[in-house]
């Protein structure tokens, strides 16, 4: 989960609740023991980090593998990484993280696009990261984030046939074990003995469809 632990004590609580007013976390009601830091939090930090004239010092390091450490006791710093990386460990002043695959989908499924994401790592890197003439993210990182982020753009189309006059399960089987075999489901649901075959096969399955009803006594 991406949510994290609200239970503060003290200022800690307070501080929670003033980033709630203003919209930086979400949380369900003021007692709730998670808060989700909004995609305004991240936008805003991302902004505020190429604005500064006195930026604090980098506290991120991400590594080929996508582990994450961050050196950091702040609870933003901590809900911002929280929003694309799973916490794996946390100490007073230290997270150890991972950016894997599902955590990265949750914070596109947010609204967050890798772009945003790589400016956030890039922005805070850790003075480690800067050292040498090679890119500040690892290249294996950068790739990944943008690949992620395609899975979810990557939208495909095809037109299909629906079949939907079944009267028993046994016929509806029938049918969807045919065009399984040819190749050419694409989706069905038993229960409701729904089945939509591409338009490649509509043909081949329409004909087997009238030949069983036909050697069955039924007519269609």
């Amino acid at each position: 989960s991406s949510g994290i632990n609200a239970e503060y004590g003290g200022s800690h609580g307070t501080f929670v609740q003033h980033l709630r007013q203003i919209g930086l976390v979400y949380q369900r009601r003021h007692t709730a023991p998670w808060f989700y830091p909004t995609r305004h939090a991240i936008e805003l930090i991302s902004a505020g980090s190429e604005t500064r004239t006195a930026p604090k010092e980098g506290y991120i390091i991400i590594e080929t593998n996508f582990r994450v450490y961050a050196y950091t006791s702040n609870d933003l710093d901590i809900a911002l990484i929280a929003l694309f990386v799973e916490t794996l460990h946390r100490f007073d002043n230290f997270l150890v993280g991972q950016m894997t695959r599902e955590s990265v989908q949750m914070a596109l499924q947010n609204g967050i696009t890798a772009q945003q994401i790589l400016d956030f790592l890039r922005s805070h890197a850790h003075p480690q990261m800067l050292k040498g003439e090679g890119p500040v993210i690892p290249p294996t990182v950068t790739d990944q984030l943008f690949l992620w982020e395609m899975e979810r753009t990557r939208i495909t189309t095809e037109e299909g046939v629906l079949y939907s006059q079944f009267l028993s399960d046994s016929d509806f089987r029938v049918v969807q074990e045919y065009a399984q075999n040819i190749g050419c489901v694409q989706w069905y649901n038993a229960q409701k003995r729904l089945l939509v075959v591409n338009k490649k096969g509509h043909n081949d399955v329409k004909k087997y469809w009238k030949s069983y009803k036909r050697e069955h006594g039924e007519n269609g």
